[in-house]
Protein backbone atom coordinates (compact mmCIF):
# COMPACT_ATOMS: atom_id res chain seq x y z
CA UNK A 1 0.00 0.00 0.00
CA UNK A 2 0.98 3.45 -0.95
CA UNK A 3 2.08 5.97 2.43
CA UNK A 4 -0.64 7.53 4.26
CA UNK A 5 -1.82 10.93 3.02
CA UNK A 6 -2.19 10.61 -0.74
CA UNK A 7 -2.03 13.99 -2.46
CA UNK A 8 -3.12 14.53 -6.40
CA UNK A 9 -4.28 17.06 -8.29
CA UNK A 10 -6.42 14.50 -9.77
CA UNK A 11 -8.74 13.66 -6.90
CA UNK A 12 -12.40 14.17 -7.75
CA UNK A 13 -15.91 14.76 -5.82
CA UNK A 14 -17.69 12.05 -5.27
CA UNK A 15 -20.62 13.89 -7.64
CA UNK A 16 -17.93 13.76 -10.21
CA UNK A 17 -18.42 9.30 -10.68
CA UNK A 18 -18.94 8.48 -14.10
CA UNK A 19 -20.06 4.80 -14.90
CA UNK A 20 -16.91 2.88 -16.05
CA UNK A 21 -14.16 5.42 -15.33
CA UNK A 22 -11.32 2.53 -14.27
CA UNK A 23 -8.99 4.66 -12.12
CA UNK A 24 -11.13 7.19 -9.98
CA UNK A 25 -9.74 9.15 -6.96
CA UNK A 26 -11.18 10.99 -4.05
CA UNK A 27 -11.03 12.20 -0.30
CA UNK A 28 -14.19 11.47 1.62
CA UNK A 29 -15.38 10.34 5.19
CA UNK A 30 -15.98 6.88 5.98
CA UNK A 31 -19.57 7.23 7.75
CA UNK A 32 -20.99 2.94 7.95
CA UNK A 33 -18.76 0.32 7.49
CA UNK A 34 -19.28 -3.26 7.00
CA UNK A 35 -18.56 -6.41 8.84
CA UNK A 36 -15.84 -7.98 6.56
CA UNK A 37 -17.28 -11.30 4.39
CA UNK A 38 -14.68 -14.01 3.87
CA UNK A 39 -15.11 -16.81 1.85
CA UNK A 40 -13.42 -18.85 -0.65
CA UNK A 41 -12.89 -18.72 -4.06
CA UNK A 42 -13.55 -22.33 -5.57
CA UNK A 43 -11.76 -20.99 -8.65
CA UNK A 44 -8.30 -19.90 -6.59
CA UNK A 45 -9.40 -22.54 -3.79
CA UNK A 46 -8.03 -19.38 -1.37
CA UNK A 47 -9.49 -16.81 1.54
CA UNK A 48 -11.29 -14.00 -0.07
CA UNK A 49 -12.99 -11.28 0.90
CA UNK A 50 -15.06 -8.32 0.78
CA UNK A 51 -15.98 -5.21 2.77
CA UNK A 52 -18.20 -2.49 2.24
CA UNK A 53 -17.22 1.71 3.12
CA UNK A 54 -20.02 4.10 3.01
CA UNK A 55 -18.67 7.68 1.83
CA UNK A 56 -19.39 10.95 2.11
CA UNK A 57 -17.77 14.14 0.95
CA UNK A 58 -20.39 16.41 1.25
CA UNK A 59 -23.70 17.16 2.78
CA UNK A 60 -25.38 16.28 -0.63
CA UNK A 61 -23.19 12.72 -1.77
CA UNK A 62 -22.76 9.92 -0.17
CA UNK A 63 -21.90 6.59 -1.69
CA UNK A 64 -20.60 3.01 -1.32
CA UNK A 65 -17.41 1.19 -1.87
CA UNK A 66 -16.86 -2.17 -2.06
CA UNK A 67 -12.81 -3.12 -1.10
CA UNK A 68 -12.48 -6.81 -2.83
CA UNK A 69 -9.07 -8.70 -2.48
CA UNK A 70 -7.39 -11.76 0.16
CA UNK A 71 -8.39 -12.63 3.27
CA UNK A 72 -5.28 -10.55 4.70
CA UNK A 73 -6.03 -7.28 3.17
CA UNK A 74 -9.32 -7.29 4.14
CA UNK A 75 -8.60 -7.87 7.45
CA UNK A 76 -5.99 -5.11 7.37
CA UNK A 77 -8.59 -2.59 6.03
CA UNK A 78 -11.05 -3.59 8.89
CA UNK A 79 -8.50 -2.87 11.47
CA UNK A 80 -6.78 0.06 10.24
CA UNK A 81 -10.00 1.82 9.14
CA UNK A 82 -12.98 3.12 11.39
CA UNK A 83 -16.10 5.00 11.44
CA UNK A 84 -15.25 8.54 11.73
CA UNK A 85 -11.74 8.29 9.49
CA UNK A 86 -11.20 10.79 6.72
CA UNK A 87 -9.62 8.14 4.03
CA UNK A 88 -8.15 8.40 0.31
CA UNK A 89 -9.81 6.56 -2.17
CA UNK A 90 -6.96 5.30 -5.16
CA UNK A 91 -7.49 3.66 -8.38
CA UNK A 92 -11.46 2.43 -8.00
CA UNK A 93 -14.12 1.52 -10.53
CA UNK A 94 -16.76 3.37 -10.81
CA UNK A 95 -20.15 1.04 -11.39
CA UNK A 96 -23.46 2.41 -12.55
CA UNK A 97 -26.11 1.23 -9.73
CA UNK A 98 -29.91 1.90 -9.76
CA UNK A 99 -30.33 5.04 -7.99
CA UNK A 100 -32.31 4.97 -4.66
CA UNK A 101 -36.36 5.05 -4.77
CA UNK A 102 -35.97 3.96 -8.28
CA UNK A 103 -37.87 1.17 -10.25
CA UNK A 104 -35.61 -1.85 -10.53
CA UNK A 105 -33.86 -1.95 -7.16
CA UNK A 106 -35.98 -4.17 -4.32
CA UNK A 107 -36.64 -2.74 -0.87
CA UNK A 108 -34.17 -5.98 0.29
CA UNK A 109 -31.33 -5.21 -2.07
CA UNK A 110 -31.06 -2.01 0.26
CA UNK A 111 -30.84 -3.73 3.56
CA UNK A 112 -27.10 -4.95 2.39
CA UNK A 113 -25.57 -1.52 2.47
CA UNK A 114 -26.75 1.99 3.41
CA UNK A 115 -28.47 4.05 0.79
CA UNK A 116 -26.31 5.87 -1.63
CA UNK A 117 -27.55 9.60 -2.79
CA UNK A 118 -25.71 8.85 -5.75
CA UNK A 119 -26.10 7.04 -9.16
CA UNK A 120 -22.85 5.34 -9.20
CA UNK A 121 -20.56 2.74 -6.74
CA UNK A 122 -16.75 2.23 -6.47
CA UNK A 123 -15.06 -0.35 -6.13
CA UNK A 124 -11.48 -1.36 -5.41
CA UNK A 125 -10.04 -4.76 -6.41
CA UNK A 126 -6.37 -5.65 -4.31
CA UNK A 127 -3.45 -4.79 -6.71
CA UNK A 128 -5.76 -2.59 -8.69
CA UNK A 129 -6.75 0.21 -6.14
CA UNK A 130 -6.23 1.01 -2.30
CA UNK A 131 -7.98 2.98 0.45
CA UNK A 132 -5.22 5.04 3.25
CA UNK A 133 -6.19 7.28 5.91
CA UNK A 134 -5.82 10.68 5.09
CA UNK A 135 -2.98 12.57 6.17
CA UNK A 136 -3.46 14.05 9.64
CA UNK A 137 -1.84 17.17 9.26
CA UNK A 138 -4.07 18.45 6.15
CA UNK A 139 -6.50 19.99 8.48
CA UNK A 140 -8.08 22.02 5.63
CA UNK A 141 -9.42 18.95 3.84
CA UNK A 142 -9.94 17.19 7.14
CA UNK A 143 -12.19 19.51 9.37
CA UNK A 144 -15.03 20.14 6.67
CA UNK A 145 -15.00 16.43 5.96
CA UNK A 146 -14.98 15.36 9.94
CA UNK A 147 -17.92 17.61 10.39
CA UNK A 148 -19.99 15.54 8.31
CA UNK A 149 -20.63 13.10 11.10
CA UNK A 150 -22.63 15.23 12.44
CA UNK A 151 -24.86 16.82 9.94
CA UNK A 152 -27.81 14.14 8.38
CA UNK A 153 -28.73 14.33 4.52
CA UNK A 154 -32.04 13.28 5.67
CA UNK A 155 -33.96 16.66 7.51
CA UNK A 156 -34.64 16.17 11.16
CA UNK A 157 -38.67 17.16 10.52
CA UNK A 158 -38.95 13.87 8.75
CA UNK A 159 -37.78 11.33 11.55
CA UNK A 160 -40.94 9.81 12.80
CA UNK A 161 -41.32 9.49 16.79
CA UNK A 162 -40.74 6.09 18.74
CA UNK A 163 -44.34 6.48 20.00
CA UNK A 164 -45.77 5.80 15.94
CA UNK A 165 -43.25 3.33 15.27
CA UNK A 166 -43.67 1.03 18.29
CA UNK A 167 -47.70 1.27 17.45
CA UNK A 168 -46.98 -0.24 14.32
CA UNK A 169 -44.39 -2.53 14.35
CA UNK A 170 -44.19 -6.13 13.76
CA UNK A 171 -45.79 -7.96 16.45
CA UNK A 172 -44.76 -11.39 17.93
CA UNK A 173 -46.62 -13.44 15.04
CA UNK A 174 -42.51 -12.71 13.04
CA UNK A 175 -43.63 -10.72 10.59
CA UNK A 176 -40.59 -9.41 8.57
CA UNK A 177 -38.69 -5.91 10.47
CA UNK A 178 -39.19 -2.00 8.96
CA UNK A 179 -37.15 0.29 8.55
CA UNK A 180 -37.56 3.68 10.24
CA UNK A 181 -35.78 7.32 10.71
CA UNK A 182 -35.94 8.96 13.99
CA UNK A 183 -34.16 11.38 16.29
CA UNK A 184 -33.67 10.08 20.05
CA UNK A 185 -31.75 11.07 22.80
CA UNK A 186 -29.42 8.68 24.69
CA UNK A 187 -31.59 7.67 28.22
CA UNK A 188 -28.95 5.21 29.20
CA UNK A 189 -25.94 2.70 28.37
CA UNK A 190 -25.48 -0.69 29.24
CA UNK A 191 -22.19 -2.87 29.90
CA UNK A 192 -20.96 -4.53 26.89
CA UNK A 193 -21.58 -8.11 26.65
CA UNK A 194 -19.57 -11.08 25.25
CA UNK A 195 -22.23 -13.81 22.96
CA UNK A 196 -20.24 -16.62 21.46
CA UNK A 197 -22.15 -17.51 17.86
CA UNK A 198 -21.36 -20.39 16.40
CA UNK A 199 -20.59 -20.05 12.22
CA UNK A 200 -22.19 -22.16 9.92
CA UNK A 201 -19.72 -25.29 8.86
CA UNK A 202 -18.91 -23.93 5.81
CA UNK A 203 -18.00 -20.63 6.43
CA UNK A 204 -14.22 -19.60 5.83
CA UNK A 205 -13.57 -17.80 9.07
CA UNK A 206 -14.27 -20.22 11.27
CA UNK A 207 -15.21 -23.69 9.42
CA UNK A 208 -17.45 -24.32 12.19
CA UNK A 209 -16.13 -22.44 15.13
CA UNK A 210 -17.85 -19.95 17.61
CA UNK A 211 -17.16 -16.73 17.01
CA UNK A 212 -16.55 -13.93 20.26
CA UNK A 213 -19.20 -11.15 19.72
CA UNK A 214 -19.48 -8.21 21.28
CA UNK A 215 -23.01 -6.63 22.42
CA UNK A 216 -24.29 -3.12 23.34
CA UNK A 217 -27.70 -2.12 24.46
CA UNK A 218 -28.73 1.38 24.70
CA UNK A 219 -32.27 2.95 25.62
CA UNK A 220 -33.49 5.98 23.47
CA UNK A 221 -35.93 8.06 24.13
CA UNK A 222 -37.89 11.27 22.74
CA UNK A 223 -40.74 13.75 23.27
CA UNK A 224 -43.22 10.95 22.31
CA UNK A 225 -42.28 8.22 24.80
CA UNK A 226 -40.29 8.75 27.54
CA UNK A 227 -39.69 5.16 28.95
CA UNK A 228 -37.73 4.54 25.74
CA UNK A 229 -36.48 1.69 23.87
CA UNK A 230 -33.76 -1.02 23.62
CA UNK A 231 -31.10 0.38 20.67
CA UNK A 232 -28.78 -2.71 19.55
CA UNK A 233 -25.72 -2.35 18.66
CA UNK A 234 -23.64 -5.15 17.60
CA UNK A 235 -20.88 -3.30 14.93
CA UNK A 236 -17.44 -2.84 16.94
CA UNK A 237 -16.80 0.69 15.85
CA UNK A 238 -20.07 2.04 16.80
CA UNK A 239 -20.23 0.09 20.27
CA UNK A 240 -16.01 2.07 20.84
CA UNK A 241 -17.67 5.14 19.47
CA UNK A 242 -21.00 4.80 22.03
CA UNK A 243 -18.94 4.77 25.21
CA UNK A 244 -18.64 8.16 24.96
CA UNK A 245 -22.34 8.82 24.38
CA UNK A 246 -24.12 10.80 27.73
CA UNK A 247 -27.69 10.14 29.22
CA UNK A 248 -29.55 12.83 28.49
CA UNK A 249 -27.15 14.51 26.54
CA UNK A 250 -26.23 12.77 23.30
CA UNK A 251 -28.58 13.01 20.67
CA UNK A 252 -28.49 10.64 17.52
CA UNK A 253 -30.47 10.84 14.12
CA UNK A 254 -30.86 7.30 13.50
CA UNK A 255 -31.43 6.36 9.37
CA UNK A 256 -33.31 3.29 7.87
CA UNK A 257 -32.76 1.96 11.93
CA UNK A 258 -33.88 -1.50 12.40
CA UNK A 259 -37.56 -1.99 14.16
CA UNK A 260 -38.67 -5.69 15.18
CA UNK A 261 -40.43 -7.02 18.10
CA UNK A 262 -37.94 -9.09 20.65
CA UNK A 263 -39.15 -12.17 21.85
CA UNK A 264 -36.50 -11.40 25.04
CA UNK A 265 -37.88 -8.15 26.11
CA UNK A 266 -41.70 -9.01 24.92
CA UNK A 267 -41.40 -5.27 23.06
CA UNK A 268 -40.58 -3.50 20.06
CA UNK A 269 -37.06 -2.96 19.84
CA UNK A 270 -34.38 -1.04 17.33
CA UNK A 271 -31.37 -2.41 16.18
CA UNK A 272 -28.14 -1.48 13.82
CA UNK A 273 -28.84 -3.04 10.76
CA UNK A 274 -26.39 -3.65 7.43
CA UNK A 275 -28.06 -0.37 6.01
CA UNK A 276 -28.11 1.56 9.11
CA UNK A 277 -26.45 5.52 8.80
CA UNK A 278 -25.96 7.37 12.44
CA UNK A 279 -25.46 10.85 13.09
CA UNK A 280 -24.60 12.10 16.20
CA UNK A 281 -25.38 15.09 17.64
CA UNK A 282 -26.82 16.42 14.61
CA UNK A 283 -27.51 20.10 14.03
CA UNK A 284 -27.38 21.23 18.00
CA UNK A 285 -28.91 24.46 16.77
CA UNK A 286 -31.61 23.37 15.12
CA UNK A 287 -34.99 24.13 16.72
CA UNK A 288 -35.84 20.02 16.66
CA UNK A 289 -32.95 19.22 18.81
CA UNK A 290 -32.95 22.06 21.34
CA UNK A 291 -36.37 21.11 21.92
CA UNK A 292 -35.03 17.32 21.90
CA UNK A 293 -32.53 18.50 24.43
CA UNK A 294 -35.02 20.61 26.60
CA UNK A 295 -37.43 17.81 26.91
CA UNK A 296 -34.23 15.07 28.07
CA UNK A 297 -32.76 17.83 30.52
CA UNK A 298 -36.12 18.40 32.03
CA UNK A 299 -37.14 14.65 32.19
CA UNK A 300 -36.44 12.26 35.39
CA UNK A 301 -34.22 9.61 33.95
CA UNK A 302 -36.02 6.56 35.04
CA UNK A 303 -34.44 3.08 35.83
CA UNK A 304 -34.03 1.88 32.49
CA UNK A 305 -31.98 -1.47 33.53
CA UNK A 306 -33.02 -4.87 34.10
CA UNK A 307 -31.57 -5.20 37.59
CA UNK A 308 -33.76 -1.98 37.85
CA UNK A 309 -34.24 -2.86 41.51
CA UNK A 310 -31.14 -2.35 42.49
CA UNK A 311 -31.29 1.39 42.42
CA UNK A 312 -31.50 2.64 45.77
CA UNK A 313 -30.97 6.55 45.23
CA UNK A 314 -34.37 7.33 44.68
CA UNK A 315 -36.47 5.45 47.49
CA UNK A 316 -39.30 6.95 49.24
CA UNK A 317 -38.98 7.64 53.46
CA UNK A 318 -40.01 4.48 55.14
CA UNK A 319 -42.72 6.80 57.30
CA UNK A 320 -44.87 7.79 54.51
CA UNK A 321 -45.16 4.45 53.10
CA UNK A 322 -49.06 3.47 54.83
CA UNK A 323 -50.91 1.66 52.40
CA UNK A 324 -51.35 -1.92 53.59
CA UNK A 325 -51.71 -4.51 50.53
CA UNK A 326 -52.11 -8.15 50.53
CA UNK A 327 -49.58 -10.10 48.30
CA UNK A 328 -52.81 -10.67 45.52
CA UNK A 329 -53.67 -6.85 45.67
CA UNK A 330 -49.92 -5.70 45.26
CA UNK A 331 -50.32 -8.30 42.04
CA UNK A 332 -53.43 -6.93 40.88
CA UNK A 333 -52.08 -3.82 40.96
CA UNK A 334 -48.93 -3.91 39.21
CA UNK A 335 -49.96 -6.59 36.35
CA UNK A 336 -54.11 -6.98 36.83
CA UNK A 337 -57.03 -5.69 37.14
CA UNK A 338 -56.08 -2.69 39.70
CA UNK A 339 -53.82 -1.74 37.08
CA UNK A 340 -53.11 2.29 37.43
CA UNK A 341 -51.56 3.47 33.79
CA UNK A 342 -50.81 7.23 34.53
CA UNK A 343 -48.11 5.75 37.46
CA UNK A 344 -45.30 3.42 37.07
CA UNK A 345 -45.02 2.28 40.71
CA UNK A 346 -46.59 2.62 43.84
CA UNK A 347 -45.87 1.38 47.83
CA UNK A 348 -47.26 -0.92 49.90
CA UNK A 349 -46.86 -2.37 53.14
CA UNK A 350 -47.38 -6.00 53.41
CA UNK A 351 -47.47 -8.26 56.39
CA UNK A 352 -45.92 -11.51 55.61
CA UNK A 353 -43.30 -14.81 56.63
CA UNK A 354 -40.17 -14.84 54.59
CA UNK A 355 -40.50 -18.18 52.74
CA UNK A 356 -37.42 -17.66 50.78
CA UNK A 357 -33.85 -15.94 51.73
CA UNK A 358 -31.28 -17.96 49.90
CA UNK A 359 -28.09 -16.43 51.98
CA UNK A 360 -25.98 -19.70 52.02
CA UNK A 361 -27.43 -21.56 48.61
CA UNK A 362 -26.43 -21.24 44.91
CA UNK A 363 -28.16 -17.87 44.22
CA UNK A 364 -25.63 -15.11 44.21
CA UNK A 365 -27.15 -12.23 46.49
CA UNK A 366 -23.79 -9.94 45.63
CA UNK A 367 -23.58 -7.73 42.76
CA UNK A 368 -21.28 -5.51 41.53
CA UNK A 369 -21.15 -1.82 40.10
CA UNK A 370 -17.98 0.11 38.65
CA UNK A 371 -16.91 2.93 41.03
CA UNK A 372 -16.33 5.36 37.86
CA UNK A 373 -19.13 4.74 36.11
CA UNK A 374 -21.80 3.05 38.14
CA UNK A 375 -22.27 0.64 35.75
CA UNK A 376 -23.59 -3.05 36.97
CA UNK A 377 -20.58 -5.56 35.88
CA UNK A 378 -21.45 -9.07 34.72
CA UNK A 379 -20.33 -11.77 37.30
CA UNK A 380 -18.43 -13.52 34.34
CA UNK A 381 -15.78 -9.93 34.30
CA UNK A 382 -13.96 -8.84 37.16
CA UNK A 383 -13.76 -5.25 35.61
CA UNK A 384 -15.70 -2.65 33.87
CA UNK A 385 -14.96 -2.65 30.08
CA UNK A 386 -15.71 0.90 29.08
CA UNK A 387 -13.34 2.88 27.16
CA UNK A 388 -13.52 5.79 29.44
CA UNK A 389 -13.50 3.90 32.50
CA UNK A 390 -10.61 2.26 31.66
CA UNK A 391 -8.59 5.46 31.03
CA UNK A 392 -9.30 6.86 34.45
CA UNK A 393 -8.02 4.11 35.99
CA UNK A 394 -5.44 3.87 34.02
CA UNK A 395 -4.40 7.62 35.24
CA UNK A 396 -2.98 7.20 38.58
CA UNK A 397 -6.40 5.50 40.23
CA UNK A 398 -5.88 3.91 43.70
CA UNK A 399 -8.17 1.60 45.42
CA UNK A 400 -10.40 -0.72 44.32
CA UNK A 401 -12.41 -0.37 40.68
CA UNK A 402 -15.79 -2.14 41.72
CA UNK A 403 -18.26 -1.77 44.26
CA UNK A 404 -19.55 -5.07 45.66
CA UNK A 405 -23.37 -4.50 46.91
CA UNK A 406 -26.37 -7.06 48.41
CA UNK A 407 -28.63 -7.75 45.76
CA UNK A 408 -31.23 -10.42 47.18
CA UNK A 409 -34.04 -12.21 46.37
CA UNK A 410 -36.59 -12.59 48.73
CA UNK A 411 -40.12 -14.84 48.52
CA UNK A 412 -42.65 -12.71 51.13
CA UNK A 413 -46.04 -14.93 51.52
CA UNK A 414 -49.13 -14.03 53.28
CA UNK A 415 -52.74 -16.00 52.70
CA UNK A 416 -53.15 -14.99 49.25
CA UNK A 417 -50.24 -16.10 47.58
CA UNK A 418 -46.24 -15.13 47.35
CA UNK A 419 -44.31 -12.35 45.80
CA UNK A 420 -41.45 -14.22 44.42
CA UNK A 421 -39.70 -10.20 42.89
CA UNK A 422 -38.63 -9.08 45.58
CA UNK A 423 -35.08 -7.87 46.08
CA UNK A 424 -33.64 -6.78 49.33
CA UNK A 425 -30.20 -4.60 48.03
CA UNK A 426 -28.06 -2.05 48.92
CA UNK A 427 -27.59 0.42 51.89
CA UNK A 428 -31.28 -1.29 53.12
CA UNK A 429 -30.02 -4.70 53.17
CA UNK A 430 -26.63 -3.47 54.83
CA UNK A 431 -28.65 -1.93 57.69
CA UNK A 432 -31.04 -4.82 58.52
CA UNK A 433 -27.85 -7.34 58.03
CA UNK A 434 -25.76 -5.17 59.79
CA UNK A 435 -22.81 -5.53 57.71
CA UNK A 436 -21.46 -4.46 54.41
CA UNK A 437 -21.10 -6.46 51.32
CA UNK A 438 -17.54 -6.73 51.32
CA UNK A 439 -17.40 -8.40 54.63
CA UNK A 440 -20.19 -10.83 54.01
CA UNK A 441 -17.89 -12.06 51.17
CA UNK A 442 -15.58 -12.88 53.99
CA UNK A 443 -18.20 -15.15 56.14
CA UNK A 444 -17.79 -18.50 56.74
CA UNK A 445 -21.13 -20.92 55.41
CA UNK A 446 -21.48 -21.52 59.02
CA UNK A 447 -22.04 -17.96 59.52
CA UNK A 448 -24.37 -17.23 56.31
CA UNK A 449 -26.52 -19.95 57.46
CA UNK A 450 -26.48 -18.11 60.79
CA UNK A 451 -27.24 -15.28 59.35
CA UNK A 452 -30.21 -16.31 56.82
CA UNK A 453 -31.70 -18.04 59.99
CA UNK A 454 -32.34 -14.79 61.26
CA UNK A 455 -35.18 -13.97 58.52
CA UNK A 456 -36.20 -17.26 57.13
CA UNK A 457 -39.91 -18.57 58.46
CA UNK A 458 -40.23 -15.18 60.24
CA UNK A 459 -42.96 -12.63 59.80
CA UNK A 460 -42.24 -9.05 58.70
CA UNK A 461 -43.91 -6.04 58.18
CA UNK A 462 -42.28 -5.42 54.89
CA UNK A 463 -42.61 -1.73 53.12
CA UNK A 464 -41.88 -1.67 49.06
CA UNK A 465 -41.93 -0.16 46.23
CA UNK A 466 -43.30 -1.69 43.37
CA UNK A 467 -42.09 -0.95 40.07
CA UNK A 468 -44.79 -1.99 37.35
CA UNK A 469 -43.03 -3.95 33.81
CA UNK A 470 -42.99 -0.96 31.51
CA UNK A 471 -41.30 -0.91 27.81
CA UNK A 472 -37.70 -1.35 29.01
CA UNK A 473 -38.22 -3.36 32.31
CA UNK A 474 -39.62 -6.29 31.43
CA UNK A 475 -40.30 -7.90 34.42
CA UNK A 476 -42.14 -6.40 37.61
CA UNK A 477 -39.25 -5.18 40.50
CA UNK A 478 -39.86 -4.90 43.90
CA UNK A 479 -37.79 -3.35 46.35
CA UNK A 480 -37.47 -3.58 49.72
CA UNK A 481 -37.42 -0.09 52.10
CA UNK A 482 -37.70 -0.94 55.50
CA UNK A 483 -38.68 -4.36 57.10
CA UNK A 484 -39.00 -5.12 60.93
CA UNK A 485 -39.59 -8.57 63.03
CA UNK A 486 -43.53 -8.87 64.06
CA UNK A 487 -45.05 -10.91 66.62
CA UNK A 488 -47.64 -13.59 65.51
CA UNK A 489 -50.31 -11.31 67.79
CA UNK A 490 -49.19 -8.04 66.13
CA UNK A 491 -49.51 -10.48 62.52
CA UNK A 492 -53.09 -12.04 63.41
CA UNK A 493 -54.19 -8.06 65.02
CA UNK A 494 -53.40 -6.64 61.30
CA UNK A 495 -54.58 -9.35 59.34
CA UNK A 496 -57.61 -9.56 60.96
CA UNK A 497 -58.35 -5.73 60.95
CA UNK A 498 -57.50 -5.91 56.93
Amino acid sequence: MSEPGYRSKHTLRLAEMRPHMTSFATVALIIAKSEPNVFLDKLSSEQRGVICLTLRDSRLHIANCKCWGSKACVEEYTAMLQIGDVVDIVGAKVMAITPPNMPGLTEQQHRYQPRGTLSCALVINEGHGYVVRHNDDDASVLQPLRQLIHAPHKPLSSALKLADVRCAAPGAEQRPPVYVDLLVAVAAVRPVRELKRKLAAGNAVGNGAARLLHCLELVVFDSSCADGMVFTLWHPDWIRRAQYWQPRKTLLHLIDVRLSHSQFHGCPVLSLASCTLIYEQPLPQSAECQALLQFAASTPLQTYDIFAQTDLEQLPAAEHIQTQMSVQQIYARAEGELQDATSEHFTAVLYALVSKFDLDGLAASISKKCKACHRLIPNSRSDCDNESCLLEFSLGHSGARIEHFFNINIHLSDQTGTLLETRLSGGVAEHLLGLKADAFLQLSERKKTELKWRFLLKYFEVKLLVRKPAAMRKNLAVIVVDMELISLARLIEKITVF
